[in-house]
């Protein structure tokens, strides 16, 4: 298990500093968002003992991801084994090239299991050389272009969907969903028959520091949940079992790959 390292002021400081200078408490303390995050897991691609694998990006930066769903995790690490493979079967035409030195860095990868409050608090406690992100899938990034009507989505950012006025019916919560499609299922399941209402996009971190913010008043941010992906904790108890007695993630360690 991982433990919480969650501290929600640091998120509305990363996002919003003058906002949080602003007088009063706010609706949901730390703990009690920290517990609703908690709830929902998300996947990262780590060797053997659980150091994060680690991407250079095109402007130099050197980031870890999140997914926010085991099928983009698995997506991910199949995509970088393949090119991998190809550039080392190119690499091997240079009769120069030592073959010793042409090992593909992904073949011992895995996927673990953390704690969306776990990696939400990396993502913004990301400090120069080692950033970190909470990564939502693409088909659900397409979704939300589709809903707003823009073309891109901001690095970093993570669309939750709702409907106005759908609340959970034995807990009376009001979920936010990371796909749309879930949320969808969802409404029809409660709502046999029923017309679909208009699904909304609102933002992970966007959220979060609503619910911290001193001073706030929109009590509705204290009946929200954030329902994880189907199938989420079927995959990290999988992702648990195969990690064996390794670490799922080693804080202070990482592997760096172009």
């Amino acid at each position: 298990m991982v433990a919480s390292m969650f501290e929600l002021p640091r998120v509305g400081e990363a996002r919003d500093k003058e906002s949080l200078h602003q007088n009063g408490s706010s609706l949901l303390s730390a703990s009690e968002v920290s517990e609703r995050l908690r709830s929902v897991p998300t996947f990262a691609i780590v060797d053997p003992k659980g150091a994060p694998f680690m991407v250079v990006g095109y402007d130099a930066k050197v980031t870890g991801y999140f997914f926010t769903d085991y099928d983009e995790a698995k997506r991910i690490l199949d995509t970088a084994l393949k090119s991998a493979d190809k550039a080392i079967a190119e690499a091997k035409k240079d009769p120069d090239q030592s073959s010793a030195e042409l090992v593909n860095p992904w073949i011992k990868a895995r996927i673990s299991s953390v704690p969306l409050d776990f990696a939400v608090a990396l993502s913004t406690k990301s400090k120069r050389g080692a950033y970190f992100q909470v990564a939502p899938s693409e088909k659900n990034i397409e979704a939300a272009l589709e809903l707003t009507g823009k073309d891109d989505l901001a690095e970093g950012k993570v669309p939750l969907f709702y409907m106005e006025d759908f609340k959970l019916d034995q807990t009376r919560q009001t979920p936010l969903y990371f796909s749309r499609k879930q949320l969808e299922d969802a409404y029809l399941k409660q709502s046999p028959g029923q017309q679909l209402p208009d699904t909304k996009v609102t933002e992970l971190f966007s959220v979060i520091l609503e619910m911290v913010k001193p001073g706030g008043t929109d009590e509705e941010l204290q009946t929200l949940v954030f329902v994880p992906p189907t199938d989420s904790k079927r995959r990290a108890k999988e992702c648990e079992k195969l990690g064996g007695t390794e670490a799922p993630f080693l804080l202070g360690e990482r592997i760096v790959v172009l």
